[in-house]
């Protein structure tokens, strides 16, 4: 039963992960169960001379599948939430925690190295309304087959929505998955001398519906207080999440229209490649959760099976 299928890196890069959910989650909360994986592979391809490692020194088009099953192999996840993508807590019926990497939810670093004129690097092009759970293509995206689930009680889902007690219909964990990649000065490369607050930090809701974003007071958040008497109260501080990603302009596709989706500024090595041209260098960090807060954190995602693939580019930036 493995959890995280595959994950695909192609740079242009693709990521691509299959999550089995076993969780109960109201609203960031109910107690979930955990969820475990149990296989992972990633291979990765470029038309844009871009590489990438886990660990910044071995850079090549293809991860070692060993490597990565190493990092992800007792990885429990849970409902827990985030105000930045870095730090991260439980909470509710489960207790104030801090959140661990690679048990409560997914973390890893890459590196992106390359020699091309592009100096940045973008998470681009949501196709989440052109993919199905059982197909895929190019893109970034965030799908599941969802679960059917049975409403115990009458509540609201949406702003001009209700659903009446013992209405059955569709949900999606994936509609509540979040992703932030997070930029970091790269110690590996001593010319990277960046001071922390000049990093990039990118929160982003692959549903890109803000309508149901973070603290909504509908779904999850409404059915559970229906269900506890008014236990919970809507959080009144809220994270700087994006709900679209940057696009190239029309008349030059290595230009980004805006910088958004930036992820990353690469950083010249000082060393050069066979035709004489200047390397550059950057390392993130990405984090992928199962935000808690979210409208869409129902318990019926206990059920569901969530893809997700991200697809970064390297561009120039758009000017300040």
């Amino acid at each position: 039963m493995s959890k995280f299928k595959k994950m695909y890196l192609s740079l242009m890069s693709l990521f691509f992960v299959s999550i089995i959910f076993g969780t109960a989650t109201f609203a960031w909360i109910s107690m979930a169960t955990i969820n475990s994986i149990d296989g992972l592979s990633i291979t990765a391809s470029t038309g844009e001379e871009l590489q990438i490692s886990l660990d910044g020194e071995n850079f090549s088009n293809t991860l070692d599948i060993q490597e990565m099953e190493a990092i992800f192999q007792n990885i429990t996840l849970i409902d827990i939430t985030s105000m930045d993508g870095i730090h991260f807590q439980t909470g509710g019926l489960r207790g104030v925690e801090p959140g661990v990497a690679n048990e409560h939810y997914v973390s890893f670093d890459l590196w992106f190295r390359t020699s091309s004129q592009q100096d940045a690097i973008f998470l681009v092009n949501n196709v989440n309304h052109l993919v199905t759970y059982d197909a895929t293509m190019q893109g970034t995206y965030v799908v599941s087959r969802g679960v059917s689930w049975r409403a115990r009680e009458t509540f609201r889902n949406g702003p001009d929505m209700i659903v009446e007690q013992g209405t059955t219909a569709m949900y999606y964990a994936s509609n509540a998955i979040r992703i932030a990649v997070i930029e970091r000065v790269d110690n590996l490369n001593p010319n990277d001398q960046r001071p922390e607050d000049e990093l990039i930090r990118f929160l982003y809701d692959p549903s890109e519906n803000p309508e149901r974003g973070y603290g909504s007071p509908y779904g999850a958040f409404d059915y559970f207080n229906i269900l506890k008497n008014n236990m919970l109260t809507l959080p009144t501080v809220f994270p700087d999440t994006s709900y679209r990603l940057t696009k190239g302009l029309p008349s030059n596709p290595y230009q980004a229209e805006d910088n958004e989706s930036m992820v990353l500024r690469l950083v010249e090595t000082g060393e050069f490649d066979e035709r004489d041209r200047p390397v550059k260098q950057g390392k993130v960090t990405v984090n992928i959760w199962l935000e808690g807060w979210d409208a869409d954190a129902f318990d019926s995602v206990e059920r569901d099976r969530v893809k997700i693939q991200l697809q970064f580019r390297a561009l120039h930036p758009a000017s300040d």
